[in-house]
């Protein structure tokens, strides 16, 4: 334990897997960040240290989930934890409770063997900075954000033409043709919109999609694109926040599914749910979902436009999730 009576904290790690600890304490040496690893009951001490001198706020990393130690954490009042799970294979069946909640404000999750570097650290920005909505923390800092409001389910077309032009100027950008990519561009908002129009919205959940609506003004969904040369950032946000909860594991599973059958067993699952957008999370770099409760659910899909549509399936995607 430190003996200094000033503490710039950014971080406590308490991770088990050694080679995520190497990398997330090389990661925040890199950014000028102070942290502290401390493991088992050692942690509680550390935080219970800090807030003993003066530290206010402070980011708790782990890769396990210890619900007593979680317990203890908020039995601390003079330190606000923003506690972030790294979820692997071992412990995506584990982050939900038996009411159905999830045990963390904030997951981050990778069907690869190390720490997304780019995901966390926007992670970390979002949670420093308190600033969680928009597609701007998604992309490269100073990429052009296309923002939309759709009013009315027929907008759909609208937007889908719209977005399938926007990709399809790329290529210009990226040197070679972008059909592949405006074709899932397309589908994944398309799958966005329907979620965030009726599925979110408790008096639209039944009504027949056939039929055209016109959105209440505090129904109005929002619309946003961003691509930084790389990546393409699809963002919709509604005005309701019931996002349910149950669905992340359901996306977590697909994303730690390493059989065919097994990926085409959950879409079924999924299609039968009406979960449509998990169809096509395997196309996607990233999902992001950030649900304020009751006030709006934002949900972003990342396109890495540099890989192969062909090897979409085989690369390195990650999930995160914030409850704000």
């Amino acid at each position: 334990m430190s003996n200094t009576d000033t503490i710039n904290l950014d971080s406590v790690i308490d991770v088990q897997n050694e080679h995520y600890r190497t990398e997330l304490v090389a990661l925040f040496k890199s950014c000028a960040m102070n942290t502290i690893v401390a493991e088992g009951d050692k942690t509680i001490d550390e935080i219970k240290f800090l807030a003993k001198n003066g530290c206010k706020h402070s980011l708790y990393i782990t890769d396990k989930i210890d619900e007593k130690k979680l317990t203890q954490h908020e039995s601390i009042p003079a330190i606000k934890l923003e506690n972030l799970l790294l979820v692997d294979d071992e412990t995506k069946d584990q982050i939900i409770d038996s009411n159905g909640l999830m045990k963390f404000e904030h997951v981050l999750s990778c069907n690869q063997d190390h720490v997304p570097h780019l995901q966390l650290m926007n992670t970390i920005r979002k949670i420093r900075e308190t600033k969680y909505f928009g597609v701007d923390k998604c992309v490269s800092y100073g990429a052009y954000v296309h923002r939309y409001v759709l009013s009315h389910s027929d907008q759909r077309q609208w937007f889908r033409d719209a977005l399938f032009e926007f990709v399809i100027g790329l290529s210009s950008v990226l040197g070679r043709p972008t059909d592949a990519y405006a074709q899932f561009a397309v589908e994944v908002q398309e799958e966005l919109l329907m979620n965030a129009i009726w599925d979110a919205n408790p008096k639209l959940q039944e009504v027949d999609r056939r039929v055209p609506i016109a959105l209440l003004p505090q129904e109005t969904v929002q619309v946003e694109w961003s691509f930084d040369g790389t990546h393409l950032a699809i963002g919709v946000r509604d005005s309701f926040g019931s996002f349910s909860k149950p669905t992340i594991y359901k996306y977590l599973k697909f994303l730690f599914a390493s059989e065919k059958k097994s990926m085409i067993r959950l879409q079924q699952e999924a299609a039968g749910a009406g979960l449509g957008l998990f169809m096509v999370l395997e196309r996607l770099s990233s999902l992001i979902v950030t649900v304020a409760p009751q006030k709006s659910t934002e949900v972003i899909a990342v396109l890495n436009l540099s890989t192969s549509p062909k090897a979409f399936s085989k690369k390195q995607r990650s999930f995160q999730f914030f409850s704000v």
